[in-house]
């Protein structure tokens, strides 16, 4: 963005000074400020410890010069007026109105000093030539600021996106994480309050999973997590809600639903793991299913997270590999 900014002002500088018959001095400068600058602003960028503060230094410099090439161009209305705006725009859209106001303030300080040099030089009729040189900038600059806005919004969206997944869903199964799982289980509450409407809350714990990360290693522990997340998902209607409620259990809560509608599903389940081969030596998984139907008895999500825990428990001492209601 600064060669391309640096550029498009070169232009129309360069027509500023063409029309004064500037020396040789001033197009060295020039050509060094539009060839050399944007490289050494990048490597200072580069080599800095703290780079986001060396870039607004590079900013406040690009202001600075702004503010010479104007007093070069003996303040040609214009041509000056587009320069100003420009180097104005772009670190409004930086660093807000303050630090804008900053660099405009540099930029007149750096333009009265370089025209009390030149012996306050002052022509601000500017010639067709001028004006058509102020063009590229005029037009070519906000736009190219504008596609570069909109990148860096796209960009923005995209990791505002992924900051609300990583908040809402396990990493490790892609199901959803024991806080949203029991938001998801509160609204099934509500509406229930409201209308009566069933739902089933179901707990699944895999069964002697502790022997498992002793008796594989972690690693195959975190495999028998994920693959038993891919099989719950599989099961799920679109209208169920999955949860990692913790290290090796599982919730699901089932909108409009009776709980011998439940216990199919979770039959189904219970099958499917119990019949899955993890890994090439044969390594085979059982899980303990506790479900539990929303009722009037039930006054919160902690209550009815409760009774389907003592059923999961109950199916526990029954030996496991099995389901119980409350």
């Amino acid at each position: 963005m600064r060669t391309l900014g640096l550029a498009m002002g070169m232009i129309c500088v360069g027509a500023a000074l063409h029309e004064h018959g500037a020396g040789i001095d001033a197009w060295i400068l020039l050509a060094a400020n539009l060839l050399v600058w944007p490289h050494l602003a990048y490597r200072l960028v580069r080599r800095s410890v703290e780079p986001v503060q060396a870039e607004y230094r590079n900013l406040a410099f690009d202001s600075a010069m702004g503010g010479f090439w104007i007093a070069a161009m003996q303040f040609a209305l214009v041509p000056s007026a587009v320069l100003a705006v420009m180097l104005t725009m772009d670190k409004m859209i930086v660093g807000g109105w303050r630090f804008a106001l900053r660099c405009l303030l540099g930029m007149l300080l750096t333009c009265i000093a370089a025209s009390a040099a030149w012996g306050f030089a002052f022509q601000p009729n500017a010639t067709q030539a001028m004006l058509l040189a102020s063009l590229p900038l005029l037009i070519a600059y906000p736009m190219a600021i504008g596609h570069s806005v909109h990148t860096i919004w796209l960009k923005a969206r995209h990791q505002r996106e992924m900051l609300d997944r990583m908040a809402r869903f396990d990493g490790a199964t892609g199901l959803m994480n024991r806080q949203q799982w029991l938001y998801a289980a509160s609204l099934e509450l509500k509406r229930f309050q409201r209308s009566g409407r069933p739902a089933v809350l179901i707990l699944i714990d895999i069964d002697h999973f502790k022997s498992i990360n002793d008796s594989h290693g972690h690693t195959m522990g975190d495999h028998v997590v994920e693959e038993f997340a891919r099989l719950l998902k599989a099961c799920l209607r679109e209208t169920d809600t999955g949860g990692r409620y913790g290290g090796d259990e599982f919730g699901i809560v089932m909108p409009e639903t009776r709980w011998e509608e439940a216990i199919v599903a979770a039959e189904r389940l219970r099958r499917q793991v119990a019949v899955y081969v993890f890994n090439r030596d044969g390594l085979r998984c059982t899980v303990s299913i506790g479900l539990a139907e929303i009722n009037s008895s039930i006054a919160s999500v902690s209550e009815w997270v409760d009774a389907a825990d003592s059923a999961l428990y109950r199916a526990k001492r029954n030996g496991r590999d099995c389901i119980a209601v409350y």
